[in-house]
C-alpha cells in the first residue's frame, strides 16, 4: 500500500489565517484512480506518558494492540508527550510509534502538553521538529476516501460569536473537500462526561460537512451525538492514566473510564465503522455511520451498551459560584443572553440605564429571554441557586424563570412568579427567587440553560441578572492525618512530582518529603476524602506540624474560589536556623478554599517546600466553618446514599432520617433532593416495565407475562401503566390462543366428543386471533390452519369408519369445518366434489350445496 508521506514543516508556527484552506500535507487525489475500497485507521490520544520516565507498560500495550490491526494510518488527538513537551520527553514518548512516524503513517494533533501548556511557536517546536508536521493541516487518505482535518484546536478558541483566526480556513477546507468522509480532530472535546468536561469555545468545529469529530484531553472513551447530529468520539485512554467520569454529557451513548484502549475506524465509500477497543483487544462498543440523501452522516447501527455505573457518584461542584450580566455596569461574568425565534429582544436605554427589552413573541406564550451560563463556570447539577433580577415594566404584569429541573425532569420548570403591581410601573425593581434544583445542561431552545418568561406581551426591561449557587454545607468541619494513627479524612498521596516516604523521627512516625526531580520545589500532595468535605467555598485553616534539618521555607497551595487558581498559596512559612531539627506548628488561613480534586493526581492541596527543602511532616489538620449537626449529617448522608444507589430501601432510609429533622430549609432541601431520587426510581421502574413487556412480546409465555405483570404493578396508575397493560393484554391473548391450538394439536381425536371439543376450542382461538393486531397474527393463523386440517382428518376418519345401520348425519359444525378446510386447500372450483368425497353417506348433495353457498356468502 502506498503511504501518504507528510510534508516536512520547516518552522513551527501556531496556526494563522494564511491562505484559503488548511495546508494539505499529503499528495493530492489522483483523479485517474478510484478511491480505495476499504481503509483501516487507528485513533489514539493522551498516550505519551513514557516521556517523563514513568511506567510505560500501558502505552506499550496499547501500541502493540494498535499494530496488531495493521492500520494504514495512525491518528492522534493530542498530548502525545508529557509534561511540557520538551525534546527528551517527545523522543521517549514516541518510541512505540517511531517506525510509524518514520514511514509517514502517523498524523498527530498537538495537545496542551505538546504545547508545554502554552500557545507559542517555541513551546510546540520540539513536537513539530520530531513529527515533521505543521500544527494545523489536512491529510488525505485512500485517494479521496478520507480527509483528516487538524485545525489546531488547542490554541484556536471562539469567544461568543467571534470565531478563531483559523476558522475560515477550516470551513473552506470542509466545504471544498471531495472526500467520501471528513474527520475533524481537536484535543479538547466540545462535549465530554469526563473530568475536564465541556469546551464550548471549540464548538466551531461543528460545521456542516464534518462527519466525525475526534477528541481527547479527558482520559476516557466516549461516543456523543450532539443535539444537531454531530458525532464526537473521545479517545483519551491510550496510555497516560484514566480519569473519572462526572456529569453525563447530553447525547452520550457510551462511556468507558476503567481500561486503556484505542479506536479503530474501518472506512468504505458507503460506511464508517468506529470501534472502541480496550486491552487486551476487546471491542467494548461500536457504531457505524452512513450518509442520508443530503449527505449528512447519521448513526445507522450501534452496539448495545448498558452503563455499568449510571451515577458515578460525583456531586457537581461549580467552577464559579456566581454568574451574571449587568448591562448598566457594562459587565458580563459567565452569564450571557442570545436572541431566539421565540425570544426576540432589543438592546436599548431605559430611564438612563442600559437594558434589554423583551419584544413580542410572535409564536405566543409570553415574551422570553434565553440565557446561557458558561459551561466552564457552571454545568450539570442539580444545584440550589438564587436568581436576582433587576427589571422595569411600563405596565403591570408577571414573569417567571423557566429552568431545567432535576426534580420534575422538565427543561422549562416554572419558578414562583414575580408580580409587577400598578404601584411598581416605570420603576426599576430588584427581586430574588429561590431555585432549589436547577441543572445547567443546555436543554432549552438554542441550547440555553434557562429563560425569563413574561406573561402575554409584557415589554419587560432587564438590566441585570445574577445566578448564585448556594454552597452545600459540609458534613464535617475537621479532617486530619497523624502518622502515629489512622488518617481521619485527610491523607497524602505519592505523585511523580511529589515523592515522599514514611520515617521515624525522635521515636515518632512521620513523613519525609523527597526531592522533586522536575523542579526545585518539593511537593507533598494531600487528598481530603470526598465523603468528609467536598465542594465549597469554605473559610478554612490548616494546622501543620513540621520540622526540617535545614533552614528554608514552604507554602500550602489550595484550590481558591476567590482567585480561581487550583494552586493558590497561603502565607509563606519560614524556618529559621534556630528552628532547625525541632518540631514546629503553624496554622495557615485558607479563605474561600474549595475541595474538588483539581490538583495533580486529583489532589485537593499540596505543600510546596522551596529549593528542595527536605521537610518532615508529623501531622496536619484541616478545619472549615459551617458544619452540620449530627441529625442533619445523618440525613445528608442518607440522601447521598439514595442518590448514589437509588432503591426502595435507600429512599426509605433517607425518608426516616429526614423525618427526624425539624421543619425548615434543610429538611425542605433534602426532601427535594430525595424527590429527584424517587423520580429516578420511577423512571427505572418504567424502564424495567417496558423491558419486561418487550421481553414478553418477544418470547410470549406464562413466565414472561408474570414478570411483566409484576413490573407493571410497581408503576403508579396512569397512562404509562395503561399503555403497557394494553400491550401485555395482547401478549396474554397470543399465549391463550397458542395454548388452545397446542392443546388441539396434542389431543386424541378418535371420537366424536373429542372432535366437538376441538372444534369449539378452534373457534375460540380464531376469535382471539381476530382481535389481535394484524402484524401479530401470522404464526397463529398458520397454526390454526394446521389444527383445522388435523381436525378435518379426524372427521374424515370417523365418517369413513364402518358403522352399523344407516350412517349418522354429519353435524353441521363438522360440515362447516370440512367446507372451510376444503376451500382453503382447493379453492371454489371443486369444492362440491371434494366435500362430497368426505361426507358421502352422511349428507346429501343438496345439503352440501346449501352449506357451501352459505359459507361463500359469509366470505
Amino acid at each position: 500500500m502506498a503511504q501518504a508521506a507528510p510534508q516536512a514543516a520547516q518552522v513551527a508556527q501556531v496556526a494563522q489565517a494564511t491562505g484559503d484552506e488548511l495546508e494539505r500535507i499529503t499528495p493530492p487525489v489522483d483523479p485517474g484512480k478510484p478511491p480505495q475500497d476499504q481503509l483501516v485507521l487507528a485513533v489514539i490520544g493522551d498516550y505519551g506518558g513514557c516521556g517523563v520516565d514513568r511506567a510505560c507498560a500501558s502505552e506499550n500495550q496499547v501500541a502493540d494492540m494498535v499494530h496488531s490491526w495493521n492500520p494504514a494510518y495512525i491518528l492522534t488527538v493530542g498530548d502525545n508527550s508529557y509534561q511540557q513537551g520538551r525534546p527528551e520527553e517527545v523522543v521517549k514518548a514516541q518510541a512505540p510509534y517511531k517506525a510509524d512516524i518514520d514511514a509517514g503513517r502517523f498524523f498527530p494533533i498537538m495537545g496542551n502538553h505538546d504545547y508545554g501548556n502554552g500557545c507559542t511557536p517555541e513551546s510546540v517546536q520540539p513536537s513539530v521538529d520530531f513529527f515533521k508536521v505543521p500544527v494545523a493541516y489536512v491529510a488525505g487518505f485512500g485517494n479521496g476516501l478520507v480527509d483528516f482535518l487538524n485545525p489546531d484546536v488547542n490554541c484556536q478558541t471562539s469567544s461568543g460569536t467571534t470565531m478563531p483566526a483559523i476558522y475560515d480556513q477550516y470551513k473552506n477546507t470542509v466545504d471544498d473537500s471531495a472526500a467520501a468522509w471528513v474527520l475533524s480532530g481537536g484535543h479538547q472535546p466540545i462535549y465530554s462526561s469526563g473530568k475536564a468536561g465541556n469546551n464550548p469555545n471549540r464548538a466551531w468545529m461543528m460545521t456542516p460537512g464534518v462527519d466525525l469529530i475526534l477528541a481527547g484531553h479527558d482520559h476516557h472513551a466516549e461516543h456523543i451525538v450532539t443535539s444537531d447530529g454531530y458525532n464526537i468520539a473521545i479517545t483519551g485512554n491510550s496510555g497516560e492514566g484514566i480519569t473519572p467520569l462526572f456529569s453525563t454529557a447530553p447525547g452520550s451513548l457510551y462511556r468507558e473510564a476503567t481500561d486503556f484502549g484505542a479506536m479503530r475506524l474501518t472506512v468504505t465509500k458507503d460506511s464508517l465503522k468506529a470501534e472502541f477497543v480496550t486491552l487486551p483487544d476487546t471491542v467494548d462498543y461500536s457504531f457505524t455511520l452512513k450518509k442520508d440523501a443530503q449527505g449528512k452522516a447519521y448513526v445507522a447501527e450501534r452496539s448495545d451498551w448498558v452503563d455499568p455505573n449510571p451515577d458515578p457518584g460525583q456531586s457537581p461542584t461549580p467552577n464559579k459560584y456566581s454568574v451574571s450580566f449587568d448591562l448598566a455596569a457594562g459587565k458580563t461574568d459567565g452569564l450571557t443572553y442570545k436572541p431566539y425565534s421565540d425570544g426576540p429582544y432589543e438592546e436599548t436605554t431605559v430611564d438612563g440605564r442600559k437594558a434589554v427589552v423583551l419584544k413580542t413573541n410572535t409564536f405566543g406564550g409570553g415574551n422570553q429571554l434565553y440565557m446561557f451560563a458558561d459551561d466552564a463556570a457552571i454545568s450539570g447539577g442539580p444545584y440550589a441557586v438564587t436568581a436576582t433580577f433587576t427589571y422595569r415594566s411600563p405596565v403591570p404584569g408577571k414573569f417567571t424563570l423557566q429552568y431545567d429541573s432535576a426534580t420534575s425532569g422538565s427543561a422549562y420548570q416554572k419558578s414562583s412568579s414575580v408580580t409587577i403591581g400598578a404601584d411598581q410601573v416605570n420603576q426599576w425593581q430588584t427581586t430574588t427567587i429561590d431555585i432549589p434544583d436547577i441543572r445547567f445542561t443546555n436543554r432549552q431552545n438554542g441550547n440555553a440553560d434557562m429563560r425569563l418568561s413574561a406573561t402575554g406581551d409584557l415589554p419587560l426591561a432587564i438590566s441585570g441578572v445574577k445566578i448564585d449557587v448556594v454552597p452545600p454545607k459540609p458534613t464535617v468541619t475537621h479532617v486530619s492525618m497523624d502518622f502515629s494513627g489512622e488518617p481521619n479524612g485527610l491523607n497524602w498521596m505519592p505523585y511523580e512530582s511529589g515523592p515522599a516516604h514514611e520515617i521515624t523521627v525522635d521515636g515518632r512516625p512521620a513523613l519525609q518529603v523527597d526531592k522533586n526531580t522536575f523542579n526545585s520545589g518539593n511537593n507533598l500532595y494531600l487528598v481530603v476524602d470526598d465523603k468528609f468535605i467536598q465542594g465549597g467555598p469554605y473559610d478554612g485553616t490548616a494546622t501543620i506540624e513540621y520540622r526540617s534539618p535545614v533552614s528554608g521555607s514552604f507554602v500550602l497551595q489550595y484550590d481558591s474560589a476567590a482567585t480561581g487558581s487550583a494552586y493558590q498559596s497561603t502565607t509563606r512559612v519560614n524556618i529559621t536556623a534556630a528552628q532547625v531539627n525541632t518540631w514546629q506548628t503553624v496554622t495557615l488561613d485558607m479563605p474561600q478554599v474549595m475541595f474538588r480534586n483539581r490538583q495533580n493526581g486529583n489532589a485537593d492541596m499540596r505543600i510546596v517546600a522551596a529549593n528542595n527543602l527536605p521537610i518532615v511532616i508529623g501531622s496536619m489538620d484541616v478545619t472549615i466553618a459551617g458544619g452540620e449537626d449530627e441529625a442533619l449529617e445523618d440525613a445528608v448522608n442518607a440522601v447521598a446514599a439514595a442518590e448514589a444507589h437509588p432503591s426502595a430501601e435507600t429512599v426509605q432510609a433517607a425518608e426516616t432520617a429526614i423525618a427526624k429533622l425539624p421543619a425548615g430549609p434543610d429538611a425542605d432541601a433534602l426532601t427535594r433532593r430525595l424527590t429527584a431520587v424517587k423520580a429516578i426510581l420511577a423512571a427505572q421502574d418504567l424502564t424495567a416495565a417496558r423491558e419486561a413487556v418487550a421481553a414478553a412480546e418477544a418470547h410470549p409465555s406464562a413466565e414472561t407475562i408474570r414478570a411483566a405483570e409484576t413490573a407493571i404493578a410497581k408503576l403508579p396508575a396512569g397512562a404509562d401503566a395503561d399503555w403497557l397493560t394494553q400491550r401485555l393484554d395482547v401478549v396474554k391473548a397470543i399465549v391463550q390462543a397458542h395454548d388452545l391450538l397446542a392443546g388441539i394439536a396434542a389431543r386424541d381425536l378418535t371420537d366424536q366428543a373429542a372432535v366437538d371439543d376441538a372444534i369449539a376450542d378452534l373457534a375460540e382461538a380464531r376469535a382471539i386471533i381476530e382481535r389481535l393486531p394484524e402484524d401479530q397474527r401470522g404464526a397463529l393463523q398458520d397454526s390454526a390452519a394446521a389444527v383445522q386440517g388435523r381436525i378435518v382428518e379426524a372427521i374424515t376418519a370417523i365418517l369413513a369408519a364402518p358403522h352399523q345401520g344407516k350412517p349418522a348425519p354429519i353435524a353441521r359444525p363438522w360440515l362447516d369445518l370440512v367446507i372451510a378446510d376444503t376451500y382453503g386447500r382447493y379453492g371454489n372450483d371443486t369444492m362440491q366434489g371434494q366435500v362430497m368425497r368426505i361426507v358421502a353417506g352422511h349428507a346429501t348433495g343438496t345439503e352440501v350445496k346449501a352449506a357451501i353457498e352459505e359459507f361463500l356468502a359469509k366470505r
